[in-house]
């Protein structure tokens, strides 16, 4: 991937009509302080990780989460941290056994001003190319890390109210962003989660999410969608559909900004489809049917 200095005007839906611009490989959205970024500078001197070479990092601990999901946590220098912003993912390069590397953007969920260590959480799929290998490592156990590569960059104040939409692993930047949100006492930004899962065993970082909730009365609410839920759940139950979003997210509004994440059906019901792995596309779905007009898709 090259960086270039070139300036090349776009327009991105999403984010009341405002122009956005790319330049020198940086997307920046003037809109309420939100701006997505391509790319960032290598980092500082405290950070471990870098865009101007792959860094091998050992792993410190695998813990299970759920039957296809797990925490992995990586050792770091005790006076490093990972180097990364809200909210932004770090390439993983793994080895497979027939000696071909293969690659794939994961997103921390430890906060960034962590050292010493970095967590991620990995859902297996069958047949990924990276995903079982990263369940298969051991403590000890290295992988290479380059990065960071920042979706978005969130100014504190900009909206008072985020809505965050997410499906399965797709909690990992809407956490990333809600605890930075939280963890600062400067920001009274209201932020109001919708985790759409298929099971309650399903459900990722429950116990860390309704701590989080019980810690931020009035500041943070956390809403479960089931897609099969058992007549005992309390919940919601059904997809993430019209009704749902009505109930549960901030109303439409210029300080409402939504942000949505989980797998590509989901993200195209909810918001419109994703036309590549950078571009937004315009909104569709669910949001522009209710009339949000700043919405980001992770």
């Amino acid at each position: 991937m090259r960086h270039t200095n070139a300036r090349f005007p776009v327009v991105a839906s999403g984010f009341s009509g405002k122009r956005v611009l790319l330049a020198g490989g940086l997307l920046a959205a003037t809109a309420g302080g939100i701006a997505a970024y391509r790319f960032f500078n290598n980092g500082q001197p405290d950070t471990a990780v870098s865009r101007l070479r792959f860094t091998p990092v050992l792993l410190e601990s695998s813990e299970k989460l759920t039957h296809d999901v797990k925490r992995l946590r990586f050792k770091l220098d005790s006076d490093k941290r990972l180097g990364f912003n809200v909210s932004s993912a770090v390439l993983f390069r793994v080895r497979q056994a027939s000696g071909k590397t293969e690659w794939r953007p994961y997103t921390p969920v430890s906060a960034e001003s962590q050292k010493g260590w970095f967590e991620i959480l990995v859902k297996r799929y069958d047949k990924g190319l990276v995903s079982p290998a990263m369940h298969a490592l051991q403590p000890g156990d290295a992988v290479e890390v380059w990065g960071p590569l920042p979706f978005l960059e969130y100014c504190p104040g900009s909206f008072s109210d985020v809505g965050l939409i997410a499906g399965g692993s797709g909690i990992t930047p809407c956490l990333q962003l809600t605890r930075h949100i939280l963890e600062n006492p400067e920001d009274h930004t209201r932020v109001t989660l919708l985790f759409a899962n298929k099971t309650a065993d399903d459900i990722i970082l429950r116990d860390e999410l309704d701590g989080l909730a019980a810690k931020y009365p009035g500041k943070f609410a956390v809403h479960y969608v089931l897609n099969s839920a058992p007549d005992e759940w309390q919940g919601l139950a059904g997809n993430v559909d019209k009704a749902v979003v009505e109930r549960v997210m901030p109303p439409p509004a210029p300080s409402t900004f939504i942000g949505v994440c989980g797998p590509p059906a989901m993200v195209a019901a909810v918001s419109g489809a994703r036309p590549g792995p950078i571009a937004q596309g315009k909104i569709g779905g669910v949001l522009k049917e209710l009339g949000y007009t700043n919405v980001f898709k992770f």
